[in-house]
């Protein structure tokens, strides 16, 4: 068993890169030593390209961070142990917006890992949040806003949409994102352990090693969208969009173009950003891509997975191997903030292990110009985008930034 994440603390667990361990969980040595504490002094040191780190907030283990549509005020930050936090500028609510910490389980890679506004926020309250249950199993539920309070959420207005069993600790996949599409995607980890021992990755009839696009019903539940690439096909499920993913932990959606950038938490060797291209008409990504797991670690050949199909697969666009200090990938977005200057439609992205935060353009064939920007992140468990487009880090030793223009 390979040596992952450096931990926040004694009781602090590696989301991300403990999914990357081939069996169990990892602990704070080998290149976790590399990791800092996340103070604002360590972590916002300006890089060469004049950007820095704002920190805006510090949280309980925080692992995401986003805002409703059209609220330029404010940010909405999950902790891990399962409550939403509330910044509303610089001024952090004393009273969460949501507690369900009763509800959640926080063993292995488990937690409150990511929440999502529909986009009609503003007209229906209505937001979801993706968690770990006391069972092991992946949620998604459906909450609503207080319509006479929008710094809370009316806990009695819990609907289950999706409820996923999983049986092992880790590659809980954690992502939760609106597309331009309106439709409401989730990845789900391929079910946990080495070389993806359940085929689930593969198996057209599992949610497990899947990226879904779902259609949430205001009751609970959610519909199949009629124009998923797999609907009126037998044996496979409807929902699922893309497939052959190891714990698709964080993904986005370029707010500009609709294009996906999908980062996959690798197994002992690679970590990889997939991307597809938006269709101009459709506003989303081509569906129905195979990007390989568990038959393929980045563009190498899996020896311990099952054998290539001859339809093929997606190959990644970026890849990191744990040669070059990487172990554990935290995807990103791509910056569509004007202040940052050239930044401005890059790829920001980085690893839990190195704590390096990079940039790299996305396009279908390839990546091009990779580098780190200086400022690094000890713990970084996440990416955040604010209505303004604004980008966030998020560290899960308690620290929130926001990149900035250096001066």
């Amino acid at each position: 068993m390979k040596v992952v994440l450096a931990l926040a603390s004694a009781a602090a667990l590696a989301l991300g890169a403990t999914a990357c361990s081939s069996e169990g969980m990892g602990t704070a040595a080998g290149r976790g030593e590399q990791a800092r504490p996340a103070t604002e002094q360590a972590t916002a040191r300006p890089a060469a390209t004049g950007v820095r780190l704002l920190r805006v907030g510090t949280f309980d283990q925080p692992t995401y961070v986003t805002a409703p549509p059209g609220d330029r005020e404010r940010r909405f930050v999950t902790e891990r142990e399962g409550r939403i936090r509330v910044l509303v500028g610089a001024r952090k609510l004393r009273a969460p917006f949501l507690d369900i910490a009763g509800r959640v389980s926080t063993d292995g890679e488990g937690g409150l890992l990511s929440m999502a506004f529909a986009p009609d926020y503003g007209r229906t309250r209505l937001l979801y949040v993706y968690y770990v249950d006391r069972s092991g199993a992946l949620r998604v539920d459906r909450y609503r806003r207080s319509a006479g309070n929008p710094n809370r959420a009316e806990r009695g207005s819990r609907r289950s949409v999706i409820s996923q069993p999983h049986s092992r600790a880790n590659h809980k996949g954690g992502q939760l994102q609106f597309g331009h599409d309106g439709m409401l995607y989730t990845g789900f980890g391929d079910g946990g352990g080495a070389d993806d021992p359940d085929d689930n990755a593969q198996d057209p009839g599992s949610r497990l090693g899947k990226l879904l696009r779902i259609d949430p019903k205001p009751g609970g539940g959610y519909r199949v969208p009629r124009d998923n690439p797999f609907v009126g096909r037998a044996g496979t499920r409807p929902e699922i969009f893309a497939y052959g993913l190891r714990n698709p932990y964080r993904f986005s959606f370029d707010r500009r173009t609709g294009d996906l950038a999908l980062a996959d938490v690798g197994q002992d060797a690679v970590e990889e950003v997939d991307f597809v291209k938006a269709s101009r008409r459709a506003r989303r990504p081509r569906g129905g891509v195979n990007f390989g797991w568990d038959r393929f670690e980045g563009r190498a050949r899996n020896p311990n997975g099952s054998s290539p199909s001859a339809a093929g697969h997606v190959p990644p666009v970026l890849q990191r191997t744990h040669a070059q200090g990487s172990c554990s990938i935290t995807g990103g977005y791509v910056i569509r903030d004007r202040s940052l200057g050239s930044l401005y439609g890059a790829y920001v992205y980085g690893d839990l292990c190195d704590s390096k935060l990079r940039v790299a353009g996305l396009r279908s064939g390839g990546a091009r110009g990779d580098r780190a920007l200086g400022p690094r992140v000890a713990s970084l468990v996440s990416f955040g985008e604010d209505a303004l487009g604004r980008v966030y880090a998020v560290s899960l030793d308690g620290g929130v930034f926001r990149l900035a223009r250096r001066g």
